[in-house]
């Protein structure tokens, strides 16, 4: 149960402060549908930040990498677990969210540039939240 909430508030935290300058921003969504996105994608993650955890964990132990290798590879292979996980979820929130078309299309055009820099600090991020704030490696 411990590696659910870690996953989860950390899956939960980090993708509030990433959305908030996609989709105020370069989406141009509304205040409201900013927020409406948010609550729908607070279950979502909620629902998925363990299995998305079980998911990069796998796909670490395939390429022989642990949370705590550096370089390029970890980068590529966090990067492209992330993307591959987490964009098909986001384009579902956007859609139910009330986005339209084109602000789901350009949402997830900045989602996945935002990927390639976000995808290796999330798997730190999660590493650090699971050692620090919940003793798990």
């Amino acid at each position: 149960m411990k590696n659910f909430w870690a996953d989860t508030f950390a899956l939960n935290t980090f993708c509030y402060f990433i959305s908030i300058p996609i989709e105020l921003g370069f989406a141009q969504m509304s205040f409201t549908t900013h927020l409406m996105a948010r609550f729908i994608g607070l279950f979502i993650i909620t629902g998925t930040a363990r299995p998305f955890g079980i998911w990069r964990d796998f796909v670490f132990r395939r390429m022989k990498l642990s949370a705590s290798d550096t370089g390029l590879k970890p980068y590529i292979v966090d990067t492209l677990a992330y993307l591959s996980f987490e964009l098909p979820l986001y384009m579902i929130n956007m859609s139910i969210s009330g986005a339209s078309l084109v602000q789901a299309l350009k949402a997830a055009l900045i989602f996945c540039v935002i990927a390639g820099v976000v995808g290796r600090p999330y798997g730190l991020y999660r590493a650090y939240i699971r050692r620090k704030l919940f003793n798990l490696d």
